[in-house]
């Protein structure tokens, strides 16, 4: 992949409300409502750098495409029938965790979360460590030069999106955390010492709670429909997405394929594949509506 973004959200990591007030004005007005700062500001009731930063997240969050909000904007926010609109309900928040993930816009996110792991043992990162890796990949793809000054706010927006500010001094803004933080995805191993890096760890859990239906969702928004899945493309995407150990993926799938027929595992001469099979171009939607009991 060499098509990266950074930068864009002005140094503001979304907060829990941002989503809902970005589509709710996007519903009423198009992406024009961004249009005008000055009619935006009263109506997001944010000031002039976080409606642009409200508009940046929607995109990151595959929340709006082009000049349209998204199907999966409309079924979580939007409408009587909305799924869950104040992010209350965990499986929302793996949802937008995926969509941040895979989407690419925010590429940070796709980049520590898959790239960085993928053949790493330790699950433990610094700031350091991982814009030497970005600076790697945007010379290896012969991607436009980025500064390390935008990788770097970059990184401190990423990390403000799972660990709560441990500064001294908070604003009233800091009470307002981030939807992803409730997955506690990331945690803090050890404080800046010396001028040393902050260590970060992934938390590989095996989440047995795990929705199998916003796991089925997931799995056909990445792969789609009736094709056959090496597993260890699962591994490196949604295990990665999702912080799932070994075990917790295995354990996630063999639940999938006991709850719904049209998924089916195979393993043909050592070679493990998740089959999906079905007619049915709103299984995706299905899931959901099984999730969330409509």
């Amino acid at each position: 992949m060499s098509d990266f973004k950074f930068s864009g959200h002005d140094t503001f990591f979304c907060k829990q409300q941002w989503l809902l007030k970005g589509v709710e004005l996007v519903d009423k007005e198009g992406v024009d409502g961004f249009s005008s700062l000055e009619k935006a500001i009263p109506k997001l009731g944010v000031g002039k750098n976080m409606v642009l930063s409200i508009n940046y997240w929607l995109k990151s969050f595959g929340l709006l495409e082009g000049e349209t909000l998204s199907f999966i904007a409309d079924l979580i926010f939007t409408g009587p029938d909305a799924f869950d609109k104040y992010l209350e309900d965990e499986g929302t928040l793996w949802l937008l965790q995926y969509y941040i993930c895979s989407q690419n816009y925010a590429s940070i996110y796709h980049i520590i979360f898959r790239d960085y792991f993928r053949e790493r043992v330790s699950n433990e990162f610094s700031e350091t460590q991982i814009i030497n890796f970005i600076q790697r990949k945007l010379n290896e793809t012969k991607h436009r030069e980025v500064s390390e000054n935008t990788l770097r706010t970059d990184f401190k927006v990423f990390i403000r999106s799972y660990v709560s500010s441990f500064s001294s001094s908070k604003t009233i803004e800091d009470d307002y955390n981030s939807p992803l933080l409730e997955l506690n995805l990331v945690s803090v191993m050890s404080r800046k010492m010396n001028g040393e890096d902050v260590v970060y760890k992934v938390n590989k859990e095996i989440r047995s709670s795990f929705p199998v239906q916003i796991f089925g969702f997931c799995l056909i928004q990445q792969f789609g429909l009736n094709t056959s899945i090496n597993y260890q493309d699962i591994r490196d995407t949604l295990g990665n997405f999702f912080g799932l150990t070994n075990e917790g993926l295995e354990l996630i799938v063999d639940k999938l394929i006991e709850s719904y027929k049209e998924f089916v595992f195979n393993d043909d001469a050592g070679v493990r594949q998740i089959q999906i099979k079905s007619q049915d171009e709103n299984l995706h939607i299905k899931l959901l509506n099984d999730y969330y009991a409509v």
